[in-house]
């Protein structure tokens, strides 16, 4: 895989090549202050899905070639996107669970070459979405990392996150004594996680997500304090989805939970969205904004001021 490091202009500073086993689906990754975290799991690219719609009689010769590519060089864009355009089921990605490919976490100083990462095998499951990480302790290089956990991905359903219900997990990644352990923190089934993004890299108390059933949002928004163990949940109400919420800072402020919650929530009953504002703190209503159709679910998004004097 390739580890790129852009600097504030957007011009590539530096790119390395990290070995993994194979050709394994990064959704995310994380940065400490030092480090960043790599998340290297077992769902893997499937050579039979993404050939399948390949003539009969060339299909052979695809897959020895592909086989040859695969896992020794990036897959192209191109492919997935061929791959991905569907069948009799639907929009697929041509990637599947894979129980023979290791689960693991690397951890690489953010200036170091790639072969100075660590790697930390966990348990198999899939990850999504990283909350944020952060580094413990002194010199030796402990990491946190809190993440929202499946256990598994694309094993029975190829269409979207529904292989069983997720976790809020931390995970303490321990180089002095070559440990990686885990943590549940909510058993309520979520996605996409957020946190007040002043705090990526560091220590970080508050966390938001997103109620899941059944594999779909639902109308939860929950709001995990992870310094007192408790979480907050606000159902939006009965026939309402909501996406991801998005924290925004209030102007001048600086404690961590002083700000507001932006997100889209779809109404059934409508056929309509509305872009919902939640007080980051009680989860009380601020405001809301009546849209005239629906902003789909499970698109990512980030508010950012309009200039620099303005939010």
């Amino acid at each position: 895989m390739d580890y790129s490091v852009l600097d504030t202009a957007g011009r590539v500073r530096r790119s390395i090549e990290i070995q993994v086993h194979g050709s394994p689906m990064m959704h995310d990754f994380a940065l400490t202050e030092k480090h960043v975290v790599i998340l290297d799991l077992p769902v893997t690219f499937d050579i039979g899905m993404a050939t399948a719609d390949a003539p009969r009689l060339v299909r052979p010769m695809v897959r020895g070639l592909l086989g040859r590519i695969i896992g020794r060089n990036p897959v192209p864009e191109p492919l997935i996107a061929f791959a991905a355009r569907g069948g009799d089921t639907g929009p697929t990605l041509p990637y599947r669970w894979n129980p023979d490919y290791p689960a693991r976490f690397g951890i690489l100083p953010r200036d170091a070459d790639g072969g100075a990462i660590r790697w930390f095998e966990i348990d198999p499951c899939y990850i999504f979405h990283t909350l944020n990480a952060f580094e413990v302790g002194g010199a030796d290089g402990t990491v946190v990392i809190d993440v929202v956990k499946h256990p598994r991905m694309f094993a029975t359903d190829f269409t979207g996150p529904n292989e069983g219900p997720t976790t809020l997990t931390r995970f303490t990644l321990d180089p002095a004594r070559d440990t990686a352990t885990e943590v549940g923190i909510d058993q309520r089934s979520q996605e996409f996680p957020r946190h007040d993004e002043r705090r990526t890299g560091s220590r970080h108390r508050y966390g938001y997500a997103v109620g899941f059933e059944g594999g779909a949002t639902g109308d939860a928004v929950l709001r995990h304090d992870l310094d007192a163990g408790t979480t907050a949940t606000r159902r939006l109400g009965s026939g309402l989805e909501a996406s991801e919420f998005c924290f925004v800072p209030r102007p001048d402020g600086t404690a961590e939970d002083d700000g507001v919650l932006m997100g889209y929530v779809f109404d059934r009953s409508s056929g309509r969205s509305d872009l919902r504002v939640l007080d980051a703190a009680t989860l009380e209503d601020v405001a809301a904004v009546h849209l005239p159709g629906r902003v789909p679910a499970g698109f990512h998004g980030n508010w950012a001021p309009s200039d620099e004097s303005t939010t």
